[in-house]
């Protein structure tokens, strides 16, 4: 059943996908990326630096991509004063955590004196929220869920797509699949507008991966996209193939386009290297996608457009 959403929101998704598929560019990464850059001392990593391989990331692939993530510190506001085509989607982070932070911090927090409210008010096209999930702990599930209310009713508030992507915790693999759908299934009820998820198999069994896909697929009331966690482009090409045959919207990747870049010192050579092959990279999913993703206006359609819509329009969401 095609679900009505606001046309803020509609304007939105728009503005972030390319004919209803995204093909998203996600550098919103922060502690991970400053290992990327230097594993044996992350934090001499200079603020400059991080801003710099930003920057440098989305301006060579930008005329390949749907839209792009970013993070409020170094990279949102930065590439709309650089020059940010506005012909590109804008999605910004809203949470604290980072992927790969010791000891792991289960419990989702925003981060301080950021907001959904900032994120509209820059114009931006969507807010995302990374937490991680285990279904079977119910303390867990209660905590992740309230937060999750509060950015649904904040993104309705203001008008603006809620990204929501949820990261299966304790898991051996064998049951990853059935995690997968039940947090994603979770966070559909919840009403995010967008499911950013992880692959729904375990890497090594290929067998799983397309019914895997499929039963995700099936399992939603809500478009998803799939997330490339930081595995190689060749698995995630691969991954990205099954799971848009199998009913996703497209992708949003991260590492296994540009992560290679990061090793590259030199500034020059580093940008070379992200034109010629982190653009092939980026083109060969984007072709993949148009030829095998769904389309979210198949999920969604704007609430009736009347001559007075404009006078029932979410006067409450300021």
């Amino acid at each position: 059943m095609v679900k009505q959403i606001s046309i803020g929101k509609f304007r939105a998704l728009q503005r972030a996908s390319h004919e209803g598929v995204f093909g998203v560019l996600a550098i919103d990464h922060l502690d991970s990326l400053r290992r990327a850059i230097n594993p044996d001392e992350p934090r001499s990593v200079p603020d400059e630096t991080m801003e710099i391989i930003k920057h440098q990331v989305v301006f060579a692939l930008r005329e390949h991509i749907t839209g792009t993530l970013l993070d409020p510190v170094y990279g949102a506001a930065q590439a709309v004063g650089g020059g940010l085509s506005k012909s590109i989607g804008l999605l910004v982070e809203l949470e604290k955590a980072d992927y790969n932070m010791q000891p792991l911090p289960q419990v989702v927090e925003i981060r301080p004196n950021w907001s959904v409210e900032k994120i509209k008010r820059m114009s931006a096209d969507g807010v995302k929220l990374f937490y991680y999930y285990d279904p079977d702990d119910e303390a867990l599930c209660a905590r992740q869920d309230s937060t999750i209310q509060q950015v649904v009713e904040k993104c309705r508030q203001y008008d603006i797509p809620l990204y929501a992507e949820p990261i299966v915790i304790n898991t051996d693999g064998d049951d990853k699949q059935q995690k997968v759908i039940q947090t994603a299934k979770r966070a559909d009820e919840l009403g995010a507008d967008i499911l950013k998820l992880e692959f729904p198999a375990d890497s090594a069994n290929v067998l799983q991966w397309q019914p895997a896909c499929e039963a995700l697929t099936r399992s939603l009331s809500r478009p998803w996209v799939l997330l490339s966690a930081g595995v190689t482009f060749d698995t995630f090409t691969q991954q990205v193939e099954i799971a848009c045959k199998a009913g996703a919207c497209g992708f949003i990747v991260g590492r296994a386009v540009w992560g290679e870049a990061c090793k590259i010192s030199n500034h020059d050579e580093r940008f070379t290297w992200l034109q010629s092959v982190g653009v092939e990279r980026i083109r060969h999913l984007a072709n993949i996608a148009r030829r095998h993703a769904s389309n979210w206006h198949s999920y969604y359609e704007p609430t009736p457009i009347t001559t007075t819509w404009h006078i029932d329009y979410q006067d409450d969401r300021l």
